[in-house]
């Protein structure tokens, strides 16, 4: 092959592929340290890294959450790369946000709280609308996500982390992207190895919570981490008053998601509570399609405008 020719050839491939190989975006501000925290025994630094759309009035911020082994400044994250350029187009900030690496819950939703009360409490400083912030979580995050959408009143699951004990964590619009909801619809070994995580019991541990509570066996020794975790179960705290929330999934998903997402839109249907729910028949895990991460970021732009249509366009 001729010089001229490779050459012709590597500017077709670059046009081709230019999309695949540009670099990711840069963060406006990088590395917001929220709080410094302590996961079983190491020193961790809660980070973000914020992108501001152009000047103006103060902007409405969506806050990602990666799934469980990506981090806030992941280069490899797919998702919110795709995310950026169309909500930082509609004036949307958006801030990539992190948890604690050893996956114990509540201390992960904590984690993500802080994240919430700390851009609340410095939105002056990052010309946000404090009254005007969303969240979009994929898998772990999504998980983390939906108690987010459901629990912005809750005392109990509120925490210290990070401070700012005067900012409330109620959002205005949650997206919530492949999700676990209840660890107890997943299989038992799923859920089992699920329970390692969130509490930290071994093998035989977590199979007895499993067991305990498939047999409803409430004077078991292993009952009190069934508790645990229905305490971070987000079915258990959707209500008439929740916010906006729009949950999205894949009906391929290996992981059992499209029960899990059903499950929680049930509750909002019980509850009379706003939701959506979109789902595409052949989509993956955190790969739900185009069409729909469009509906979705336009779903989010439009509940996060400062005057959002009725969420009941009936008026009833």
């Amino acid at each position: 092959m001729t010089i001229i020719a490779r050459f012709v050839l590597t500017a077709f491939l670059v046009a081709v592929t230019g999309a695949a190989l540009a670099a990711p975006a840069a963060p406006s501000i990088s590395d917001i340290e929220v709080a410094k925290i302590n996961d079983l025994g190491a020193d961790f630094a809660l980070k973000a890294n914020l992108y501001l759309p152009a000047g103006g009035a103060p902007t409405a911020l969506v806050l990602y959450i990666h799934g469980k082994g990506g981090a806030y400044n992941d280069p490899r994250d797919a998702v919110v790369q795709r995310l950026l350029g169309p909500l930082l187009k509609r004036g949307i900030a958006v801030a990539r946000i992190d948890y604690r690496r050893s996956g114990r819950m509540p201390d992960m939703l904590f984690d993500t709280k802080a994240y919430i009360r700390f851009f609340r409490a410095h939105a002056a400083t990052y010309n946000i609308d404090p009254g005007r912030i969303g969240i979009w979580g994929v898998s772990r995050g999504g998980n983390l996500a939906a108690l987010l959408a459901v629990t912005g009143d809750n005392k109990v699951l509120e925490g210290a982390v990070g401070g700012n004990s005067d900012q409330p964590s109620r959002l205005q619009a949650s997206v919530i992207e492949s999700p676990l909801t209840d660890l107890f619809l997943s299989t038992d070994d799923k859920a089992a190895a699920m329970f390692g995580d969130y509490l930290g019991t071994d093998p035989t541990a977590s199979a007895a919570i499993v067991a305990a509570y498939r047999k409803h066996d409430v004077a078991s020794p292993s009952w009190k981490d069934v508790e645990r975790i229905q305490q971070v179960n987000p079915l258990n705290y959707v209500n008439k008053d929740s916010p906006p929330a729009l949950i999205i999934c894949g009906g391929l998903d290996p992981s059992n998601i499209v029960v899990n997402c059903t499950a929680f839109f049930d509750k909002y249907i019980q509850a009379g509570a706003p939701a959506n729910y979109y789902a595409l028949s052949t989509g993956t895990h955190v790969r739900v399609g185009s069409d729909i991460e469009a509906a979705s970021i336009d779903w989010l732009a439009e509940r996060l405008a400062k005057t959002p249509p009725p969420i009941f366009p009936d008026n009833r």
